[in-house]
């Protein structure tokens, strides 16, 4: 199966200034790449990246975003019976890499410090049973 890259694009970003100065050093990471209806023809697809940031043992986010590829494939593919394929897995790294670009640019102007982050380092795990997407998470020190 041959897969392209037509288009990406930011979908939405939120920041937040942290609420508590507590556990500092401590940021979790989590994400999730989530499959909207393909083109009748099943052609034709569309994948969104979203990227949560975590203070501490904080259950609401500080940051988050997604980032929206449209792709296609050579033949009809169905995305949601296929998540085991590592282009997405790609994706997911590729679009939680522009996710933190973005968010460490709106840091920087928030006067927050920025946050370091490797997307290659992210841990990809396949989602549980009957939830379609792919789930990473990630930690960092900051």
């Amino acid at each position: 199966m041959q897969f392209d890259i037509s288009r990406d694009f930011l979908d939405g970003l939120m920041l937040q200034q942290p609420a508590t100065r507590e556990a500092l050093g401590e940021i979790r990471a989590a994400g999730q790449l989530h499959f909207l209806p393909s083109s009748p023809d099943g052609t034709m697809h569309t994948a969104v990246t979203t990227f949560a940031l975590f203070l501490g043992k904080a259950e609401q986010p500080f940051a988050r975003g997604g980032w929206r590829f449209l792709f296609t494939s050579d033949s009809a593919f169905n995305p949601k019976e296929s998540t085991e394929n590592p282009f997405f897995s790609s994706l997911m790294v590729l679009g939680t890499g522009k996710i933190m670009a973005q968010i460490n640019n709106l840091c920087m102007h928030a006067n927050l410090p920025l946050i370091p982050f490797e997307p290659g380092r992210m841990v990809v795990q396949q989602g549980t049973p009957g939830a379609p997407g792919i789930q990473g998470q990630a930690g960092a020190q900051a």
